[in-house]
């Protein structure tokens, strides 16, 4: 039986995600200064992030991926129902108004939300886990996460570089270390550590079967800090810098073939149809091979902290 593998990428941090632009960086205070987005109040931050509770959360039917891995997000946001014989994971939430939508997308799939077991994250931004209260109470299910982002979840706080919207406070009922695997049903997950974009964020793993294939299935979030996040003596995060960089060779130590992305609506442009009508080979399997694009993920974020580097120096007296 051949071994493929497949990638399911989440929020990138620059050209790949959906943007958090700061408002109002050309005045003269922001001028020449890392870590824009830090300056903003965090009025400006949720005013910032509007579009993710507007047209990007905009309701959307829902589709099988492969195997036992469905899409039950919304048009760019992503939300992953795992399926098993014993209960089900979802991985992400996205933002507290895609409740309903994942919930109707879960039983249009033929699925009951109470057979829903596990909720997981990709990290502890508002986009991805502030649904995570309100779906532990429709469905009872367990929420697990790695220590370095249970403490976010529970306090309702970004607690990220970024620092933006916060949630409602969900209890974490396990806190998970890298490479620390859950099982269910015969279905096991496996978290691998890549802070930076969030102290837990988490890149998670598993095997599937689709069409005679034993298939690998990583599930991606973690691009390093945001664009507009202060790399270089950050006060809040020291040693950012050094994190980012950890991260991305953990996770170079994964094999794929393909990714999808959190934010779908790029890497789905012109193939959405085909993955909804189950066409085989899969669609995403011509993608950048991932030891391609997770070195050039790394290559961008070390750009940008040469770029702040020489910024600094030119402001410095």
């Amino acid at each position: 039986m051949k071994l493929s593998r497949i990638l399911v990428a989440g929020l990138f941090a620059s050209t790949m995600s959906a943007p958090l632009v700061a408002q109002d960086l050309s005045q003269p205070e922001n001028v020449g200064r890392p870590g824009r987005l830090d300056l903003l109040t965090l009025e400006q931050k949720v005013a910032n992030g509007q579009s993710f509770h507007t047209h990007q959360s905009e309701p959307v039917e829902p589709f099988r991926i492969l195997g036992n891995i469905y899409f039950v997000g919304a048009s760019n946001i992503a939300s992953y129902l795992i399926t098993s014989p014993e209960g089900h994971f979802l991985l992400d939430t996205g933002v507290q108004g895609m409740t309903t939508s994942i919930k109707h997308n879960v039983e249009a799939l033929g699925f009951k939300m109470g057979d829903i077991k596990i909720i997981l994250s990709s990290h502890a931004h508002f986009d991805h886990i502030q649904g995570h209260a309100i779906m532990q109470r429709l469905t009872g299910a367990q929420v697990f996460a790695l220590a370095a982002d249970a403490d976010a979840l529970e306090a309702g706080r970004d607690l990220s570089p970024l620092g933006f919207e916060g949630w409602e406070p969900v209890k974490v009922d396990r806190r998970l270390q890298d490479g620390e695997s859950i099982e269910l049903g015969g279905v096991t997950l496996t978290p691998t550590w890549a802070p930076g974009h969030s102290p837990g964020c988490t890149t998670w793993s598993m095997d599937t079967q689709d069409s005679g294939e034993t298939l690998r299935v990583v599930f991606f979030g973690c691009n390093g800090p945001n664009d507009g996040v202060q790399l270089i003596n950050n006060p809040r995060f020291p040693t950012l810098v050094e994190d980012a960089l950890f991260g991305f060779d953990n996770m170079a130590k994964l094999q794929a073939d393909l990714y999808l992305t959190g934010h779908p609506q790029v890497p789905f442009e012109g193939i959405e149809h085909l993955m909804r009508v189950q066409v085989r080979p899969h669609p995403l399997l011509n993608q950048q091979p991932w030891a391609e694009f997770i070195a050039a993920r790394k290559q961008d974020f070390e750009a940008r902290v040469r770029a702040e580097r020489d910024s600094l120096q030119q402001t410095t007296p």
